[in-house]
């Protein structure tokens, strides 16, 4: 009982706080906002693909072990950002990418400008932390840690869906690139949620063999980027929203 309510609470607070975030970024859209099926189906399937991804990741980590690559044999340093992309980085940000494509499959073409395809990935990033914060939120000491992070998803997941945006837009006017947004709309989001889990969850220096000097040097760097991107994205997508909003992919008339 102890542990629904502390998930529950968890759930709710990530319900809020990313909640009212999201609300403020949809309405910096211009001429006009998404509609309401275009705002929460995302979120609905992101909150879905999340244990979906977790167990995945379990499953891919075991399979490398089948493999004859046992991440607990390496050195503290290589296990930590291994452990952190497989289970957590690679996994997590492949099923919120295809996510972003399912959803852009069902609503065809209304997802409209770039813009919009942040607020896309927002709200997949948004619904996989509610799901998540419900599953990991046992306890209460993990909770308020988790609480100034909370949309660390959200933001990750906005960068993803502003490079493949950009990247549908010029392929649409035959200008800039293409398959290089492609693929940094992959990478990049891997890169810093793998950065933050060897950071923290999966500190392996600080957590196996006590070393406080690279585990805090690799802390820091963590969460001090973390800190930066949490501030920077948002802020960014909302002051550039008339811009974004006008990247469009649609002419006049349609």
């Amino acid at each position: 009982m102890k542990v629904l309510i502390t998930s529950t609470i968890a759930a709710i607070i990530a319900l809020v706080i990313c909640g009212f975030i999201y609300l403020r970024m949809i309405k910096k859209e211009v001429p006009e906002t998404i509609g309401k099926l275009q705002a929460i189906l995302p979120a609905v399937l992101g909150g879905i693909c999340m244990p979906i991804s977790g167990v995945s990741g379990l499953r891919l980590l075991a399979a490398i072990k089948c493999m004859g690559i046992r991440i607990e044999t390496l050195p503290t340093l290589p296990a930590a950002i291994l452990a952190a992309f497989f289970i957590a980085g690679f996994v997590e940000g492949l099923f919120k990418f295809l996510v972003i494509i399912l959803t852009l499959v069902v609503l065809k073409n209304k997802v409209s400008n770039v813009y919009e395809y942040i607020l896309l990935g927002a709200a997949v990033g948004f619904g996989f932390t509610v799901v998540e914060d419900f599953t990991f939120g046992e306890s209460i000491f993990a909770l308020f840690i988790r609480i100034p992070l909370l949309f660390t998803h959200m933001t990750l997941n906005m960068i993803m869906g502003e490079f493949i945006g950009r990247a549908k837009y010029n392929h649409q006017k035959g200008e800039g690139h293409t398959l290089l947004y492609w693929a940094l709309g992959l990478i990049i989001p891997m890169g810093l949620h793998t950065l933050y889990d060897a950071g923290t969850i999966f500190n392996f220096p600080v957590l196996r063999d006590g070393d406080f000097i690279t585990g805090r040097i690799l802390g820091c760097a963590a969460i001090m980027i973390n800190i930066v991107l949490l501030i920077y994205v948002p802020v960014r997508a909302m002051k550039n929203a008339e811009k974004l909003s006008a990247l469009t992919f649609f002419t006049a008339g349609e």
